[in-house]
């Protein structure tokens, strides 16, 4: 696991090394460089060491010194690669699994990632066809940020170094709009104007002045039904977990008592007598979850270790926005960072359940939906015309009226689910871009079948997965110089389950196709139970006026933002704390954005005015 970052084109003196410097949370142990000013390609690195400790230092290199490249990720099926690759007279200095990439590019050129099960994010520099090679995973699991103008191309695991390469701090009001919308700014667009974020499953070749991105890979578009489901799911997940426990330092798991993680701790004991947890719990009763956890690790004999969280925990708020490139308003932010942290004094590698949700259907909207989408396609289209403008007038609960006229359309239902059928920034934010939700969702469904809960799951698997949840566990893991891999984002478990018919994962129960595949491995208890994830009361934190919070909420600060309209958000704010409506998720949305702007933007403006002047 790495950070990576590159120039191709005009190589400024000392640009790289700025740009590395900023990655030094996501591989403490070492660095490396390749820098070619004939052929103007500067490329870094910084490495946290999982695999082959001694000899996996980077960049890599193929046996004469023409094909180089940096790697960030973890390759699952190296060592079987390694020996196609030696049989066919490819030779090895190292037992690491970046190596493989230098020979599987002479071997296969563009066609490389198909080749490679695992998380990644990669960049190949071949002189002597003098072109730029980059990829990232098809999941979208690990980070991929670049930047074009005139003179150069650049690369980077985050945003940071690009700002830091010289890119304009300019907002992205497109971007913008969706992140108020959604709570995240999904792919390609960030909300810096000029960045964009590679897709996950793309590539993208530069050569002679060209450049050609293109994806390799999507999920199945059509479904099958299945015999035999629950065996096939539980195959492939059990191959999953083992793979994911390759290294060479100590590997843990998050551990929630859910059943997602509780799976893979489960199958984690069944190849490791030494397995380490991890869980996290709140102060507050109805939030906590922490019983389940040691009921789990008591269960299959875990060394378990317990995080108890408390308002206090917003406190690391500016380290978390200064962190994560781009503001994401998932309150989990917290008790991820912080159990990262805690988890890193005892293992290097942590596995957790992310994408479960997504393949199995595990969020309560699911079913509700899909029950209410029966009922309405049973009414006449007039009656939802006739509901949309109540639902943009009524006083009276207009998100009720706006999901009752969203009914008659899956795209529309898909959009209210996204944004958590929240209200409209409208009243607070001023920004001349739309967002591109509509254009999303539409891309999305092209690998969906045309009923709506195989649609949603495939929008939630597209963006909702990428863009926010594997986003927050990267970067909050990273920040503590920790490894996540994530079992149930193997790519042919991924594509085994969203072929499955949506009747055959959804019946009326928690996650059926999941929970069969694991009946003999976990409690009854266990399978049971619904998992809540980590919820914060963070409505109960901004009415007791915690300064950690209220901070990013001053007048002065909020006139100092672009595109938030100040006297519109402190009314909101005295609206909340007078308990007459809960805003807490449009306060806690506007908090991460003021307060990106003011930790990232904000200095980075100011650094380049003084070097203009």
């Amino acid at each position: 696991m790495c950070g990576i970052a590159g120039l191709y084109g005009d190589i400024e003196a000392g640009t790289i090394d700025r740009m590395v410097d900023c990655l030094t949370h996501r591989g403490p142990d070492d660095d490396g460089y390749h820098v070619d000013g004939k052929h103007g390609i500067a490329m870094g690195m910084r490495r946290l060491s999982i695999i082959d400790l001694s000899n996996g230092a980077q960049p890599v290199y193929n046996e004469d010194g023409t094909v180089v490249a940096v790697f960030n990720g973890e390759i699952y099926n190296y060592q079987s690669l390694r020996e196609t690759l030696e049989a066919s007279g490819h030779r090895f200095t190292s037992d690491s699994d970046t190596e493989v990439l230098v020979h599987l590019w002479e071997e296969y050129g563009e066609e490389l990632p198909i080749y490679l099960n695992g998380m990644f994010a990669f960049a190949i520099w071949d002189e002597q066809q003098e072109c730029l090679f980059l990829a990232r995973d098809r999941l979208g699991i690990k980070p991929l940020f670049v930047t074009t103008n005139q003179d150069s191309f650049a690369w980077a695991s985050e945003l940071q170094p690009l700002l830091r390469a010289g890119v304009e701090p300019t907002v992205n009001q497109s971007a913008l709009s969706d992140y108020f919308n959604l709570g995240f700014s999904p792919w390609p667009k960030t909300l810096i104007s000029g960045i964009e974020k590679l897709p996950p499953a793309n590539s993208l070749l530069l050569s002679d002045g060209s450049r050609v991105q293109r994806q390799y890979w999507s999920p199945p578009a059509t479904t099958v039904t299945r015999t035999g489901a629950s065996r096939t799911v539980r195959s492939l997940l059990e191959k999953s977990v083992e793979q994911r426990l390759q290294a060479d330092v100590p590997v843990g798991a998050f551990l929630s008592g859910g059943l997602d993680s509780s799976a893979i701790v489960g199958l984690m004991t069944e190849h490791k007598d030494d397995v380490r947890t991890f869980s996290v719990g709140f102060k507050q009763a109805e939030y906590d979850e922490s019983a389940e956890a040691r009921y789990v690790s008591d269960y299959f004999g875990t060394d378990h270790t317990e995080l108890t969280v408390d308002m206090s925990a917003v406190d690391i708020l500016p380290r978390i926005i200064s962190a994560y490139s781009e503001p994401l308003a998932d309150p989990a932010i917290l008790p991820t960072l912080l159990l990262s942290k805690r988890a890193r004094e005892d293992v290097k590698v942590v596995l957790s359940g992310e994408g479960a949700d997504e393949l199995f259907g595990g969020s309560p909207y699911h079913e509700m939906v899909e029950r209410h989408r029966r009922i309405s396609a049973k009414l006449p289209e007039s009656l939802f015309t006739a509901l949309k403008p109540v639902a943009t007038h009524s006083p009276i609960k207009p998100r009720h009226f706006r999901y009752l006229s969203s009914l008659g359309s899956d795209e529309k239902l898909i959009a209210e689910v996204a944004g958590n059928f929240s209200r409209p920034p409208d009243e607070y934010l001023a920004t001349e871009g739309q967002g591109n939700l509509p254009d999303l969702i539409q891309r999305s469904l092209e690998s969906a079948e045309s009923e709506y809960l195989h649609r949603q799951l495939t929008f939630d698997l597209s963006y909702l997965l990428p863009s926010k949840l594997l986003h927050k566990v990267d970067f909050a893991t990273m920040q503590a110089s920790l490894e996540a891999r994530t079992p149930f984002l193997d790519h042919e478990l991924v594509e085994y389950v969203h072929q499955v018919p949506t009747d055959q994962r959804f019946d009326g129960t928690y996650k059926p196709l999941l929970r069969n595949a694991v009946s003999d491995l976990l409690p009854e208890r266990t399978l049971q139970r619904t998992s809540q994830g980590f919820n914060l009361p963070i409505h109960h934190w901004f009415r007791a006026e915690y300064e950690g919070l209220t901070r990013w909420l001053t007048p002065d600060m909020l006139r100092q933002t672009p595109h938030v309209d100040a006297t519109a958000v402190r009314s909101i704010y005295t609206d909340h704390c007078d308990n007459n409506r809960d805003r807490g998720l449009a306060l806690w949305k506007i908090v991460n954005y003021v307060g990106w702007y003011d930790l990232v933007v904000r200095p980075h403006k100011r650094d380049q005015a003084r070097t203009v002047s």
